[in-house]
């Protein structure tokens, strides 16, 4: 069951960047046409993209297992998935978005 997509309008929620770039290229509605532009603009990897650095280290420290503040329904709401949990949705993503990128906390 969804929740409502409170990062869309409170950008000081925990974890909002990345729950908003999630929402805007991952969600179904949106996947087929979007999810190829993330991909790019997280390998293109952009010293001036600010947003996307923040992304990036948001993204770790839910790796990491840091999601203080995240509502435990949060991230299967922005990606709009069922079929995976948390942890597997996670690394997935970060192999598609980074390649040859270790997953944080695998290990580190």
């Amino acid at each position: 069951m969804a929740i409502a997509r409170y990062w869309l309008t409170d950008k000081t929620a925990p974890f909002a960047t990345f729950l908003n770039l999630l929402d805007a290229y991952y969600h179904p509605e949106i996947r087929d046409d979007n999810f190829d532009a993330l991909v790019q603009r997280a390998r293109s990897s952009q010293a001036d993209d600010e947003e996307l650095a923040i992304f990036k280290q948001q993204f770790e420290q839910l790796l990491r297992g840091h999601r203080d503040g995240l509502h435990p329904k949060a991230l299967a709401t922005a990606a709009g998935y069922d079929q995976r949990n948390d942890d597997e949705f996670l690394v997935w993503l970060w192999g598609e978005l980074y390649p040859g990128e270790g997953v944080p906390g695998a290990g580190d």
